[in-house]
């Protein structure tokens, strides 16, 4: 369904996504990336965030909704840049049309982690 992991050194989460989801799926993955956060926000207070989705399927209307529900969330909206990797533009408009956040989406990861560590604009 989804691994976890952060890159210290670039403090850079990365979240991959895998298969069908649930919304049981999606509320579970956003019980752990919440305790995720708020054992790491206190120590790095501007991690980004890379979501890869590339080996998700298209999702449900339901299961799309849980996700934005998810980034209204204190804990995703805390975060100080993301970004998502798509591998098709039906995915990359889905991930458009329900995020209520800003987030640069790409297809190349290599591009989304340059974009992470880019400075942020004034």
């Amino acid at each position: 369904m989804y691994e976890i992991d952060f890159d210290e050194k670039n403090q850079v989460l990365t979240t991959r996504f895998f298969g069908f989801w649930g919304v049981a799926d999606v509320k579970r993955y956003g019980e752990e990336f919440a305790t995720t956060l708020r054992r790491l926000k206190p120590r790095y207070p501007d991690l980004s965030l890379l979501a890869d989705v590339r080996e998700m399927s298209v999702t449900t209307p339901e299961v799309s909704a849980a996700f934005a529900t998810l980034s209204d969330d204190e804990n995703f909206r805390s975060i100080q840049r993301s970004a998502v990797v798509v591998a098709k533009m039906l995915s990359k408009l889905q991930v458009e049309r329900t995020s209520h956040q800003p987030l640069g989406v790409f297809f190349d990861e290599a591009e989304a982690r340059a974009w992470l560590s880019a400075p942020l604009a004034d």
